[in-house]
């Protein structure tokens, strides 16, 4: 498993006391961004990966490199967690690509229960991954954790006709 604490601070990792998952800190993977920390009052509310996140106010498209297996099957877990970060209350949208390729578009209902989550199953060509916060110019783009699962290859296997 990977798992990716966004904007934990460098050179750190845990164990999530309720999941017991290892979370390590993303400055290995992205060079670009500013490390957050949500607002206290939202911390009650969620577990230790959500409590700071991976903002992204300057470029339009800031990627995250991660090495994979060539050709095995991946779950790709992108966690949002706005949490009042940087103060304001007033919620982004932005999109989420997968290399070259978008994968979705990040939207919130509201700023008080901004969180979502965004998965896909895929088999990468290459031995690593880009995933991609996009600018679409409402507002900064941010991320709060990555979660990398192996799949077997045998698991949603599709038939081609």
């Amino acid at each position: 498993f990977i798992s990716i604490d966004c904007g934990l601070q460098e050179v750190s990792s845990y164990s999530e006391t309720t999941t017991r998952i290892n979370y390590i800190s993303d400055a290995t993977f992205i060079d670009t961004g500013e490390s957050k920390s949500t607002s206290p009052s939202y911390r009650d509310k969620y577990q230790r990966p959500y409590e700071s996140v991976r903002s992204f106010p300057e470029g339009a498209r800031n990627c995250y490199k991660i090495n994979v297996t060539r050709g095995n099957k991946y779950l790709i877990r992108a966690s949002f967690v706005y949490g009042n970060y940087d103060g304001p209350d007033k919620i982004p949208e932005f999109e989420l690509h997968l290399g070259p390729n978008l994968w979705d578009t990040v939207r919130f209902e509201n700023a008080s229960d901004a969180d979502t989550d965004k998965e896909l199953i895929y088999v990468p060509l290459r031995n690593y991954i880009h995933v991609c916060l996009v600018n679409t110019g409402s507002g900064v783009p941010f991320i709060s954790a990555l979660e990398l699962r192996p799949l077997p290859n045998a698991s949603y296997k599709t038939e081609s006709g």
